[in-house]
Order: structure tokens, then C-alpha cells, then sequence
């Protein structure tokens, strides 16, 4: 059945992972939001996303669906048990992920199921589970004004504007004490992230060192960001070399403020990039198998850095030489940091 306008009283986002996906899908969600003020709006998301996901005004119901879970008999139980209990729940099914499961999942809800055009699909096959499909997108352009597309395209009536509607985040003890023991005030401080999810989206620890060496003539406070075990090894062994402060583990709501107090953040593409759009601070992205046009900083105030190289922007997640990321040089990173601290 087709619904129109205010006729869609149940709707439900599948956007499972990753984090910097779910970021990108925000403002998507945030003109359906605007669209059907009324409306009941899930959220179908991984575990993963679920905190960062509380963080956003308006979703009136986060869902956690654990398709990561090991063995196919774990993972159709999980589906099993969320089509129990949602099955004919939603008249609009919107599918941002794009996979055959995401798909399946949308059109076994048995609401309307619409998703991208099947030329924009990661999985083709996907296409064949959805009743509509947005027309096709430019690929060049941002993920951001792509998941966007789906709403402008199939269902007219709402904005363009790239907007997060965060709930009001309080300054925690762990936050507060941090800052304040280290002296760092709000907009006095660089934040470089050593995190990339990819392995291929991260520099080599000798090129962290190079850059953090070269923008102590300037005085900035300077900050290392990590987020996992590994990223905390790095940013250890960066630290030990340069003399740097690393920061403590911080859960969603306080790297959002720890970014936003920042005066720029220096990060690879990923959640911290992303934040930081989020919250509207500028950027340095460092850029090698994604490319800048698609996944960098929508703000005018960012500066993206890449090597162009034959193979850049290739979307490898593993690679045997990381040319596109290694050989990007320290120069251009500081040149980029200076431009945009004095911005």
C-alpha cells in the first residue's frame, strides 16, 4: 500500500552501522522528522550505535538489531525475534544501508519499502526487495546529500538543509576534570586524531610525529584523540616521541563536547571527522582511499589533504603499499592546520 504526506503514521530508518554512516544519515533523518512532525519514527541500528543514537532529538524509538552476531542461525534468530515483535508495525520502511540483508529486513517489515536507486546500491540484488526506488544519484557527491536524495526524491515536500538535532549535552566530572587539569580552554586546543577504522586510512605513526613536531613552533595545545585499544597504542608511542598529551577514553556524549570545545580537529575519515561536522567545527581531513568530495567536511572553514595519486580514492579498506595515505606530507598537513586555526 502506498502512502502520501501526513498518511505515514509509523516510520522506520534501517541504518545499522557504522558510526560515521549513522552520523551521515542524521540530516536525512532530521528533514523526515521536520516532514512528519506527528509521526512515530524507529530506528533500526546495530549495538554500536545505539548510544550515539540517544544523543539525537526526535527519534522516538532506537531498535537494536545484532546482524554482526556469529553463525547464520544467530543472525536469522535476531531477525526472527525483531519481525515478532515488528512485523506490520510501520507504514514506511526507508533502507539508508543498502544491502541485500538491510532490504530483505525492510520489505519483510511489510511496510512500504523504499531505498536507493539500484545504480547507487552497494548490493544490486538489494533492488528487488524495495516498492520504490529514489532516481539515480551522483556518486561524486556527498554520502550526506545522498541519503538526503531518498527523501527529496520519493517523498517531495521536505528541506535541503544539512542540519543534526542534538539533545542538549551536559559537561560530565570526567570531562570537566580532563580539561581542567590539563588547561585546555574552549578554542585553545588541536585535537589529532591517530584513529581510521580502515587500515588504510591511517598515517604511519613516523608521520604523526613529523607533523606534531612541526606545529609546536606555533605554541598550539596540541591533543591526541584514540578510541580503541590498537588507536591507544599509537597515540602511546606518538606521545613518547613528541611529548604530547593523550586524551583519556571518552564515551559519545563527551567526545562530542571535547570536539566541540576544540579549536579544530586533524582526523582521517572517520567518527571523529564526522563529529565534528556535527557540531560545526572545522576540520583538517586527511584523506587517501575515500575521497574528500564524498565523505570530507561539508564546512567552509575545512581544509581536506590528499595525495593524488592513479589508485586514490579507490575505497580498499586494505592495501598492499597505503601510497594514497603514506605519502601525504607533513607540509601539507601544517599548512592546512595553520590555515584553518588563524580561519
Amino acid at each position: 500500500m502506498n502512502f502520501s504526506g501526513n498518511e505515514y503514521k509509523r516510520i522506520a530508518i534501517i541504518r545499522l552501522s557504522s558510526l560515521g554512516d549513522i552520523v551521515h544519515t542524521i540530516p536525512a533523518f532530521n528533514l523526515l522528522r521536520k516532514q512528519f512532525p506527528h509521526a512515530k519514527i524507529s530506528w533500526f541500528a546495530e549495538p554500536i550505535g545505539v548510544e550515539l543514537l540517544k544523543l539525537v532529538s526526535g527519534i522516538d524509538e532506537i531498535i537494536v538489531l545484532n546482524l554482526k552476531t556469529k553463525g547464520l542461525f544467530n543472525k536469522i534468530k535476531e531477525i526472527k525475534k525483531v519481525l515478532s515483535l515488528y512485523r506490520k508495525t510501520f507504514d514506511l520502511v526507508i533502507d539508508f544501508q543498502g544491502l541485500l540483508k538491510s532490504a530483505i529486513l525492510a520489505r519483510l517489515l511489510k511496510g512500504e519499502a523504499i531505498g536507493f536507486n539500484k545504480e547507487n546500491l552497494k548490493e544490486p540484488l538489494a533492488r528487488h526487495f524495495y516498492q520504490r526506488q529514489a532516481s539515480l544519484f551522483d556518486e561524486t557527491r556527498h554520502v550526506i546529500l545522498k541519503n538526503i536524495h531518498i527523501i527529496r526524491d520519493l517523498l517531495p515536500g521536505g528541506g535541503s538543509a544539512v542540519q543534526y538535532p542534538l539533545k542538549p549535552v551536559p559537561m560530565s566530572s570526567r570531562l570537566k576534570d580532563f580539561l581542567e587539569k590539563n588547561k585546555l580552554e574552549k578554542n585553545n586546543y588541536v585535537i589529532i586524531n591517530v584513529g581510521g577504522g580502515w587500515e588504510s586510512k591511517l598515517m604511519s605513526i613516523e608521520q604523526y610525529v613529523k607533523i606534531i613536531n612541526r606545529i609546536k613552533k606555533y605554541n598550539y595545545n596540541t591533543v591526541i584523540l584514540w578510541g580503541n585499544e590498537k588507536e591507544k597504542a599509537v597515540a602511546k608511542e606518538v606521545s613518547c616521541q613528541t611529548g604530547t598529551l593523550i586524551s583519556t577514553f571518552f564515551d559519545f556524549s563527551e567526545l562530542i563536547l571535547f570536539i566541540r570545545y576544540s579549536r579544530l580537529i586533524v582526523s582521517g575519515d572517520t567518527l571523529g571527522l564526522h563529529l565534528a561536522d556535527m557540531v560545526g567545527k572545522p576540520s583538517v581531513g586527511i584523506f587517501g582511499p575515500t575521497s574528500p568530495w564524498r565523505n570530507g567536511s561539508l564546512l567552509k572553514k575545512s581544509v581536506p589533504v590528499y595525495e593524488k595519486l592513479p589508485c586514490s580514492f579507490c575505497y580498499k579498506k586494505k592495501c598492499g603499499t597505503i601510497d594514497c595515505t603514506k605519502k601525504i606530507s607533513a607540509e601539507k598537513v601544517i599548512n592546512a592546520i595553520e590555515k584553518v586555526y588563524e580561519a
